[in-house]
């Protein structure tokens, strides 16, 4: 194996060497004609003959994923159901057998999606896809209008239920016993070294040096930091990656009707988790003026509830560490990959790509603000 400081999972370097050799090939944005009969086929094989696709329309957004939604008729049952389809070139490159892993193993302890069906290599609609349930519910609130995630402010009688729920479904994932399920397309840090976030920064590194067209101090101080103050994780853990405001559901009770967004999960330190849960960048002051981690708690009472329900003392520390490294992510995705994928031409969504590169400053700005550069000795 190779140091921490550079290795990169397995399935994590298919999925960029992958994205390298489609950068030297046409790309065309899949059409619901495209899709419609190999999907019927696909579901026939899975399901049983006969089975047919009803009402297959393209989803709006999907900054990673190329999304349908459609009805899958077997019989006398009608599903409603989501294709997920790696475009030619996306905002973060993910692999679609660690999300259905995922997604199956946390379903029966998480609110989540059922998976129905993957293809990681690509055979049957011409790129890798993942099948899973739709389900119902909401993303943003009405007072929001920020699919994003960013500056959510969620109407304040949904906030407790909604609070309970968020940090209950972190909870039981971060208790799952994994290891009764098959995680194959995972690789295991161990427990009591610095793997877990040296992993994590070698991955966000190499992304960042394959996609930037030119270097940002900030950004490359960040990695050096990032580096230099590595923690040491005591458990080991299924990381969710995104878990944050605007990725999940919730219904008109402010109930959580489902956790989204599973692309970037895996095996590692539950304060990675915790640091996108109070990263700044998705509070929002409330009428009081108090900011709300993810448009719900305050900072230290999400965490304080955390603690209680896990029964361990969460590092403000390392939950520090984490907030820097997760920003350093966001960083990258806005400034290096956002351009690289919209100049490239490999993606159904060029114009919300250079969008999001345009605000990149903004998400510098503020990894230059958490790791304190203005009081730093160059």
């Amino acid at each position: 194996m190779t140091s921490p400081l550079l290795h990169v999972e397995r399935t994590i370097d298919e999925c960029l060497r992958a994205r390298a050799a489609r950068r030297e090939q046409p790309y065309q944005v899949a059409t619901v004609e495209d899709v419609r009969a190999p999907l019927a086929a696909w579901l026939q094989e899975e399901i049983g003959g006969g089975t047919t696709v009803e009402n297959l329309v393209r989803a709006p957004g999907g900054a990673s994923k190329e999304n349908f939604f459609f009805d899958c008729v077997h019989g006398d049952e009608r599903r409603a159901l989501l294709l997920r389809l790696d475009p030619g070139a996306s905002i973060v490159e993910t692999h679609r057998v660690r999300e259905f892993q995922m997604l199956r193993a946390v379903h029966a302890v998480v609110p989540v999606p059922q998976v129905i069906a993957v293809d990681a290599e690509g055979t049957r609609i011409g790129r890798p896809s993942l099948i899973m349930e739709k389900v119902s519910g909401r993303p943003q609130p009405e007072v929001g209008g920020r699919p994003s995630g960013v500056g959510m402010a969620f109407e304040p009688e949904l906030r407790d239920s909604l609070a309970r729920d968020f940090v209950s479904a972190l909870v039981q994932l971060h208790a799952l016993d994994w290891r009764s399920h098959d995680l194959s397309a995972f690789e295991v840090p161990r427990t009591g070294t610095l793997e877990a976030a040296a992993w994590s920064v070698a991955w966000w590194e190499r992304v960042y040096q394959e996609d930037r067209l030119e270097d940002h101090p900030v950004v490359v101080l960040a990695a050096e930091w990032l580096r230099d103050h590595l923690p040491v994780a005591d458990r080991t853990v299924p990381v969710h990656g995104d878990y944050r405001s605007g990725n999940f559901l919730y219904d008109d009770t402010g109930h959580i009707t489902a956790i989204l967004d599973w692309e970037l999960t895996h095996l590692g330190d539950p304060h990675e988790d915790l640091g996108w849960v109070v990263n700044e960048l998705f509070a929002v002051r409330d009428s009081a003026g108090t900011r709300l981690a993810c448009g719900l708690l305050e900072r230290e009472e999400m965490l304080a509830r955390y603690e209680r329900a896990a029964g361990w003392t969460v590092d403000r520390e390392r939950v520090r560490f984490y907030e820097i490294f997760n920003n350093y992510k966001l960083a990258v995705c806005a400034h290096a990959t956002t351009l690289r994928v919209a100049r490239g031409g490999h993606t159904h969504l060029a114009a919300a790509m250079s969008l999001i590169h345009a605000f990149a400053h903004h998400y510098v700005a503020e990894l230059a603000r958490v790791l304190d550069l203005g009081r730093r000795t160059p």
